[in-house]
């Protein structure tokens, strides 16, 4: 394939492709149908195979080809190419498109598939390195921006850059920070303190003619009087933006519309969340990469596919086991209790075991060290319960996890979102949690996924994968604090596929994770193409149409 074309050429030519998203009942379908001629030798056989090995074979370099592209033009404004494991990300992705596009033969015949399958495997073993190095990435990316190190954060987010304590900064005070149309009123928080319209008209006259100053003169915020007589001549300009402003007229963060923020660090929060939603994006094309690759590999060497029908109250009891033991292993005493409410407990749907593993796992570990930590003077007789309640409706499978920990400020809500934040202890090494947590991972997928009329296998795998003992092993250097991709990560593995999680919390009292689970099998994977993912952080689009609507 790489000998027909320049290599430039060919990579242009896979990103500019759009991705062909699948849905969970096309993984289970076709998982099944290739289960049922896995040992066959007829010619419906081998047609199943060949049939997924060519899809994938054209699929595989569409979505590298992306993740490359999205790496080098990411919307973060931090220089993310300085960051080491970053450039490394690049060059190991570059290297599996090499390896697929270049050294790897297309799957027409049964020698070309098996060297087809052998490359899978091979990139199978890679891609948990790599989000293995990612992770790392996140945590010297957040060390930088903390550290404010100006190789990779831009100047204007520097504190050099930052405006004074008392400068009217009128780009906060709007009251939404941005809009998808100039041409339409919206509401705004005039000097005055009163709510006005915008009248559009006016804006984009005023602001071709360059009567609207970009950036606001320096200076005290003006008295009450000030304020009156400057709304009588004050223009309706919601948006003044700097050449070098973060946020576009297309970002619609809702932390950004959030009014506790306007006269604080908006700057930097806005780069935050455009960091955020590059991460999701970067996860999603991860995930989505990932499973096409071990879902074929599963079927193909072990005899199973990864979309299963699951029955979701066996993987929560899993879950819940091993957060305990993760909890005593970190505290040296017996850890809070797990209550597991399931009004319907024999309740199947269609989904990925691990994925829901790894969820409720992750949720279920942070509650039990916020309730710990907050309820230490008791003593481990004296901890509250940490609830799990399973429902099934028509729509969703829900779990809600509810603690006692104390809860979270308001003002810190937004941050546990962040893919720039940790909740590790200073100096504390969280790199064995992605190594480890991903062997348990597939263990358990590799358990919960085993052929039923195997039973001797099935038991086999479940005791030499999911026994405490075998846990504890691999989980020897597991830390119980979350690291920086942890409550966000957990948040795109449940919207993958139609799904969500959300946290209500009540300071001083405790918090409430709500995990849903689609139950539509038709739920198409959740994840952008290239595109459409750059597409928010683009030039000025409607307000640069807009001034020359005027200017002419």
């Amino acid at each position: 394939m790489g000998s027909q074309a320049p290599r430039e050429l060919l990579f242009r030519s896979f990103a500019s492709k759009d991705m062909t998203k699948l849905t969970l009942s096309q993984y289970y379908t076709a998982g099944r149908h290739l289960l049922k001629h896995r040992n066959s030798d007829s010619k419906a056989g081998a047609s199943a195979f060949r049939l997924t090995a060519g899809f994938l074979y054209r699929e595989l370099p569409v979505r590298i080809s992306q993740t490359i592209s999205g790496l080098k033009q990411s919307p973060s404004p931090y220089k993310l190419r300085e960051v080491s494991q970053f450039k490394t990300l690049m060059t190991d992705y570059a290297e599996d498109f090499s390896l697929l596009v270049d050294q790897t033969p297309e799957p027409k015949a049964p020698e070309s598939n098996e060297q087809f399958v052998d490359t899978l495997r091979k990139l199978k073993r890679k891609y948990r390195f790599n989000m293995w190095t990612l992770a790392e990435g996140l945590r010297s990316l957040s060390a930088a921006v903390n550290a404010k190190d100006p190789a990779v954060v831009p100047p204007f987010l520097l504190p050099t850059a930052k405006p004074q304590k008392g400068e009217l900064q009128p780009h906060y005070l709007s009251s939404t920070l941005a809009y998808p149309d100039l041409s339409a009123p919206m509401a705004y928080l005039a000097p005055s303190g009163e709510m006005e319209m915008t009248d559009p008209a006016k804006w984009s006259t005023l602001s071709a003619a360059g009567a609207v100053p970009l950036r606001p003169s320096p200076g005290p915020l003006p008295s009450t009087a000030e304020a009156a007589a400057a709304a009588a001549t004050h223009l309706a300009a919601p948006q003044q933006w700097s050449p070098n402003r973060v946020c576009s007229e297309f970002c619609d963060e809702a932390s950004c519309r959030n009014p506790r923020l306007w006269i604080t660090d908006g700057t930097r929060r806005c780069a935050e969340n455009q960091t955020r939603r590059f991460f999701d994006w970067l996860y999603s094309m991860n995930l989505g990469t990932q499973l096409l690759i071990e879902d074929h590999v599963a079927i193909h060497d072990f005899g199973h596919n990864l979309v299963q029908i699951i029955q979701p109250l066996q993987i929560a009891n899993r879950a819940a086991r091993d957060a305990r033991a993760i909890c005593e292993q970190h505290y040296g005493f017996s850890a809070p209790l797990v209550k597991i409410i399931a009004p319907m407990p024999a309740v199947t749907t269609t989904y990925v075991p691990h994925y829901l593993y790894s969820m409720l796992f992750q949720l279920l570990k942070n509650a039990l060290r916020a309730t710990v930590e907050n309820h230490k003077h008791r003593g481990p007789l004296g901890f509250p319960v940490v609830k799990l309640v399973m429902s099934s409706g028509e729509e969703d499978v829900a779990f809600k996890v509810s603690d006692e920990g104390g809860g979270i400020p308001l003002s810190q809500v937004d941050a546990i979102w962040s893919y720039l934040g940790t909740t590790a202890p200073a100096g504390g090494s969280s790199s064995s949690i992605n190594s480890s947590s991903s062997d348990v991972a597939e263990d358990v997928s590799e358990a919960m996924s085993a052929d039923p009329s195997d039973s001797a296998k099935r038991k086999a795998v479940k005791d030499s994968a999911l026994s405490s003992i075998t846990f504890m092993n691999r989980t020897a250097g597991m830390p119980l604090f979350g690291v920086c991709e942890g409550l966000p990560m957990t948040r795109q593995i449940a919207r993958y596929f139609g799904g969500d999680l959300d946290l209500v919390s009540m300071e001083g009292v405790g918090t409430d994770a709500y995990l849903h689970l689609s139950r539509s099998r038709n739920a198409v994977e959740h994840t952008n193409d290239l595109r459409t993912m750059l597409e928010p952080s683009a030039p000025s689009v409607h307000s640069e149409s807009a001034a020359k609507g005027a200017a002419t």
